[in-house]
């Protein structure tokens, strides 16, 4: 059972575990990868582990990963489909090791090297992170995402936000990708806290429409959509990246 003491050694070590099978994940994507055979890996990998695929038990969801391709913008259920070289594809994971809830993702462009759009992403996920000291506010991780992305003429996701994690998969509080109040209406970040900083970033307009299935969100406009995502814990200074 999770208890508080056991928090951030098991948090650790899963974020650890969370972080190489992400990593295994991603060096599958080349031209003609099945996306389907993405998320058998990913189940193989976490169950081989002795971790539990958490995203699965979401509302009966039943995957261990969630795939998004170009336009796709969260909630993609794996399916059979070969990415083509040039493809964006977001691999999104998660797993529960010893009670504890970790989270990550990560975009690449397939056969080619990183775009404006990626290292934007990644930038912004970065800087964000920083945001994440004792003292400072949710709003601030939340501004840093927001002005990186629109900096470089993209639109932060509104509809999405990554959140707090522990026991759970989302707990509170909620970050947005843009600043959606004043930051002193933000809650106070604390050390010890564990966060899902999560980016994700629209090529076009920030306005995204969910398909029949109530599960996958496109871009309603057809541009691109990316996802960047940590774990981490707030320190004494600053944040640990528990999912690197």
């Amino acid at each position: 059972m999770a208890t508080a003491n056991t928090k951030i050694p098991a948090m650790r070590e899963g974020g650890a575990l969370l972080g190489r099978i992400r990593k295994q994940l991603m060096s599958m994507l080349v031209p003609g990868v099945d996306l389907w055979e993405i998320e058998r890996q990913a189940q193989r990998l976490i169950k081989n582990s002795g971790a539990v695929p958490n995203f699965a038990k979401v509302n009966n969801y039943g995957f261990a990963t969630c795939l998004m391709v170009n336009e796709e913008v969260v909630h993609g259920k794996p399916k059979h489909r070969l990415v083509q070289k040039g493809d964006l594809v977001t691999v999104d994971v998660g797993l529960e090791w010893q009670g504890w809830q970790l989270d990550t993702a990560d975009s690449r462009l397939v056969g080619e090297q990183d775009d404006k759009f990626i290292s934007t992403g990644r930038q912004a996920l970065a800087r964000a992170i920083l945001m994440a000291t004792p003292g400072r506010r949710i709003g601030h991780i939340s501004q840093a995402m927001q002005k990186i992305i629109e900096k470089n003429g993209y639109s932060a996701v509104r509809q999405y936000c990554g959140h707090g994690i522990g026991k759970e998969l989302h707990e509170g509080p909620q970050i947005f990708c843009f600043l959606d109040r004043p930051i002193s209406q933000t809650e106070t970040i604390k050390e010890g806290m564990t966060l899902a900083v999560e980016v994700m970033m629209n090529e076009g307009d920030w306005e995204v429409a969910i398909d029949k299935s109530g599960w996958r969100a496109v871009t309603v406009d057809g541009t691109r959509s990316a996802q960047f995502e940590h774990t981490i814990l707030v320190g004494t200074t600053g944040a640990e990246i528990l999912t690197l």
